[in-house]
């Protein structure tokens, strides 16, 4: 089997890169033919995709949740999109990798990956308005949000302070600071055809898995096997009352708050309907703003995990 490594050499920091030492000499024992790349910025899906046609059979991503998806994306929309991804998650938040519980040990991580049986998860895929005004389109395997959610994102990934802080303690501080600073955007959601919200949305979330944020457990009914998104909307709730709930977004505690509506849907179309659009975010990169359209790719992604 020739293996394909695609790793984040920043991601994790420095006990980060010295833990993936160890997990790669384990993989060198379960598999003699490894070649490894790293990402470059702007450039992964790219050295994704040439990875996967010239050959490869197992695509390993290393690094978090951007990681993660912008492989997932180059292998989707390469000429081979069967091609299996393997992850070792190491990032900030690792969002991802909570719907799968996988070992920490190197030995186990390595193991893991070797033995694992083969299994179709669905990916998403959006189409939304980038910073210079054009169109972009993009896979994503977890949850894509927008509204101070995307916010949130933006400071994490943007931050030069703070980055000593654990990921999801970097997450919650980023999020009491724009939940702070955010006032709600004025949004129409339409699902499946069918509008389901015209007004004020303080975040909504188009969720595939059940995590993001560095843990917070926005949609917990979420399933990555059924076809179908898990949408969360938070409407445009009073600034202590988003405070409030956001706690409870941790433990999926905020299922049954009033102020939060979930939804199921194939497909989901935001636009915005003031001149303040909604900042969007995927799998923990900000790709652009609403106006935006997701659509479930059932089965889409093979994982060997």
């Amino acid at each position: 089997m020739k293996v394909a490594i695609i790793r984040n050499p920043v991601s994790g920091g420095r006990s980060g890169q010295a833990g993936w030492l160890r997990v790669r000499r384990e993989l060198d024992r379960h598999f003699p033919l490894i070649e490894e790349h790293e990402t470059v910025a702007g450039g992964t899906p790219l050295l994704a995709r040439r990875v996967v046609e010239a050959g490869v059979d197992l695509v390993i991503a290393v690094g978090g949740d951007g990681t993660i998806s912008e492989v997932a994306d180059g292998i989707l929309s390469s000429s081979r999109p069967e091609t299996p991804l393997a992850f070792v998650p190491a990032g900030t938040g690792s969002d991802y990798a909570r719907n799968f519980d996988p070992p920490h040990q190197p030995a186990a991580i390595a193991a893991a990956i070797a033995r694992a049986p083969l299994r179709k998860v669905d990916a998403g895929f959006l189409r939304c308005r980038a910073e210079d005004g054009t169109t972009t389109g993009r896979h994503f395997v977890n949850i894509a949000s927008f509204g101070v959610s995307g916010e949130v994102v933006r400071s994490v990934n943007g931050a030069e302070r703070g980055g000593w802080l654990p990921g999801p303690l970097r997450f919650f501080v980023h999020s009491l600071r724009s939940i702070l600073r955010y006032r709600p955007r004025r949004v129409r959601l339409v699902l499946d055809g069918r509008e389901v919200h015209s007004g004020p949305v303080t975040a909504v979330a188009i969720a595939n898995g059940g995590w993001f944020g560095g843990g917070m457990h926005v949609a917990p009914a979420a399933d990555l096997s059924d076809g179908l998104f898990e949408v969360a909307v938070l409407g445009g709730a009073p600034t202590i009352e988003t405070l409030k709930l956001l706690q409870k977004i941790y433990s999926g505690a905020h299922v049954g708050d009033p102020k939060v509506r979930f939804y199921r849907a194939r497909s989901v179309l935001a636009e915005p309907l003031d001149d303040r659009p909604a900042l969007l975010e995927a799998d923990g990169e900000t790709p652009g703003s609403i106006a935006a359209s997701f659509e479930i790719k059932p089965a889409a992604l093979t994982l060997k995990i």
